[in-house]
């Protein structure tokens, strides 16, 4: 807390006005950013006709955000650990931190619901199957985005050495995607 004070040229006692302690300073900034994060998917949702279309919309709003908003997007990585799941888990922290986990945790459900009402509007507009679950669809969805949004830096270098754009990859890698839900029309 005595650096974060002094960074942002703030004595340690008005710090602590603001946040019990620094893990719930820490997830004041990872909700800030998973609150762009939602207002950005739910503006990309609104985009397309189909829900496989919005769900495509999704796709690359979820990149932008991250090359736009990468230290946030680093810091909701971070929230994941183990450590920090327990925090979120324990209702018997402090006020400011139960409050940041009610808030976290609605959060990421809305952030689930904007791609499902997606999945369940191409299952409805038949542009997306119709035998998948619609849950387990966008946890699959969420978990391929989060996995093509890190590019290991093996896997940067090979695309590097084929001169092959990271745009191109990530094109290529949600069309996979999007094939692999998309109904087959006949």
């Amino acid at each position: 807390m005595d650096a974060i004070a002094e960074d942002i040229e703030l004595s340690k006692a008005t710090l602590y006005l603001y946040f019990e302690n620094k893990i719930s300073l820490f997830f004041a900034i990872v909700i800030e950013g998973m609150q762009i994060l939602k207002s950005t998917l739910k503006n990309a949702a609104k985009k397309g006709s189909t829900g496989l279309d919005r769900i495509l919309s999704i796709f690359h709003a979820y990149f932008d955000y991250i090359e736009t908003n990468s230290d946030y997007y680093r810091l909701n990585l971070s929230s994941r650990a183990p450590r920090f799941a327990k925090l979120l888990q324990n209702q018997e922290e402090s006020e400011p931190m139960v409050k940041n986990a009610d808030t976290y945790i609605q959060l990421t459900k809305d952030l689930f619901g904007i791609i499902l009402k997606a999945v369940n509007k191409g299952v409805k507009d038949k542009t997306i199957r119709k035998d998948l679950d619609p849950v387990q669809t966008v946890m699959f969805l969420g978990t391929a985005i989060e996995d093509m949004a890190y590019i290991s830096p093996e896997y940067k270098m090979l695309l590097d050495m084929r001169g092959i754009p990271t745009e191109q990859y990530l094109d290529h890698t949600i069309n996979i995607l999007l094939d692999g839900i998309a109904s087959k029309k006949k």
